[in-house]
């Protein structure tokens, strides 16, 4: 369960989540609807650490996320999918997958989500070595969805 209790976030003097609270389930789809600027990626951010919340409490599973390093927040379950991609162009598929990994450093279990993933989205099965860079829009959006879930997070964010 991600419960987020009484957010407070400004950029510049600007609030842009004032007092926002809600739980969400690790075991069901929750969507955050909003007009542009809302605060909706605002949200994901500090839910993963990305940015700094001025007040308030954000928790999975009851244990406090704020204050964590973005890889901790990983590490404690929560992979976010960014509106932008991300991705890392000159390295390849292959390569940005495992670096979302890197929180799950068993071999086994990485190998067995790499698969999952090629069966998921087989277009990066077979360009495991191109470069990220020079895919389409859509197939890089496979790649960074892949890439979050190369973390075998408990709860995927998706921008």
């Amino acid at each position: 369960m991600l419960e987020a209790k009484d957010l407070v976030l400004e950029y510049g003097g600007v609030r842009a989540l004032n007092g926002m609270s809600f739980t969400a389930s690790t075991e069901q789809v929750t969507a955050v609807v909003g007009s542009n600027g809302a605060g909706k990626t605002t949200l994901m951010n500090a839910i993963c650490g990305l940015v700094k919340l001025a007040s308030g409490e954000i928790r999975l599973d009851g244990a406090k996320l704020n204050g964590l390093a973005p890889d901790d927040i990983v590490r404690k379950g929560i992979s976010l999918v960014p509106e932008g991609r991300e991705l890392f162009p000159k390295l390849s598929v292959l390569e940005n997958l495992l670096l979302g990994a890197t929180v799950r450093p068993d071999p086994t279990r990485r190998r067995k989500t790499l698969e999952r993933i090629f069966e998921l989205f087989p277009v990066l099965a077979n360009r495991q070595k191109q470069q990220a860079g020079r895919m389409s829009g859509g197939e890089q959006q496979m790649l960074a969805f892949g890439r979050a879930l190369m973390a075998q997070p408990k709860m995927l964010l998706l921008d």
